[in-house]
């Protein structure tokens, strides 16, 4: 029985040796490990966590119409205060959430970073995934309860709505991929830029229109990329709102230059950075 065994043996070709297959989807799963890893965070300005993030923009919304309709009766477009706010502080608002998550990745992740199954695109990837999905949430959940609540019938113009999405997340994310280096580079720069934004609430529009301003400062203000996407996210909702001056391809360029620097400021000099 054993000499059978082993002539039979002898007979069937010898199995090659297996070799480790490549990993599919490696990146989708690694970009989903870390999504949910951002969920559970604690790396926000709140001991809520990621809950912030869902709130911040709600008590933006919330503060500015009670304000407003005490200094006045009418926004400065249309009837409704929570809708005129909402369509400012949300693109608003999604810039700044995925410049601010993008900007800190690097430093955030740098333990990951040392895994040769992480890579800096996946880091930024999550950020931006995550951040991107939360806020369109956000903003969903608000144009409905207002339009649940006062009435109001809305209609949006789908076009220049999906317009105004586009250009804040590429612009927020390209924004976000160039400070990400410069804040590895030089925290001084860190600060500074911090102060610099503190006004752009108010010089990007989300507050008023910049048309109202003097012509002078206007023609300025008009070439501010943000305000040219709040600018596009009101038209969505104000037919009647005129706005030739707003050139979405001004602000895809914005985007894709300084996406363009801040990948190759990763690529080069990310790992040394990472090691000081």
């Amino acid at each position: 029985m054993q000499d059978f065994v082993a002539d039979l043996a002898g007979t069937l070709p010898e199995a090659a040796p297996q070799e480790p297959k490549p990993p599919r989807f490696r990146t989708l799963r690694v970009v989903s490990a870390l999504v949910l890893r951002e969920t559970g965070s604690s790396d926000t300005r709140s001991s809520l966590g990621f809950l912030w993030n869902l709130i911040d923009p709600v008590i933006s919304v919330i503060m500015l119409s009670i304000v407003f309709s005490v200094i006045t009766r009418t926004p400065r477009m249309g009837t409704n205060f929570p809708l005129y706010y909402i369509t400012g502080v949300v693109p608003f608002h999604i810039y700044t959430a995925i410049n601010g998550r993008v900007s800190t990745s690097m430093r955030y992740s740098r333990s990951l970073l040392q895994f040769p199954s992480v890579t800096v695109i996946d880091v930024i990837l999550a950020r931006l995934i995550l951040n991107a999905v939360t806020n369109i949430c956000v903003f969903i959940i608000l144009l409905f309860l207002v339009n649940w609540y006062y009435d109001l019938q809305l209609q949006p113009d789908m076009g220049p709505l999906l317009m105004a999405l586009a250009m804040s997340i590429t612009l927020g994310l390209g924004v976000g991929v160039l400070n990400a280096i410069l804040f590895l580079a030089s925290p001084t720069y860190e600060s500074i830029w911090s102060i610099l934004n503190r006004p752009m609430l108010i010089l990007s529009g989300v507050m008023f229109r910049i048309e109202d301003l003097p012509a002078q400062l206007f023609n300025v203000l008009k070439w501010n990329p943000q305000a040219q996407m709040i600018a596009e996210m009101r038209k969505a909702f104000y037919p009647t709102y005129d706005i030739p001056w707003v050139y979405p391809s001004y602000v895809f360029l914005i985007a894709g230059v300084t996406l363009a620097l801040g990948l190759v400021g990763l690529h080069r000099w990310v790992l040394d950075a990472l090691d000081t």
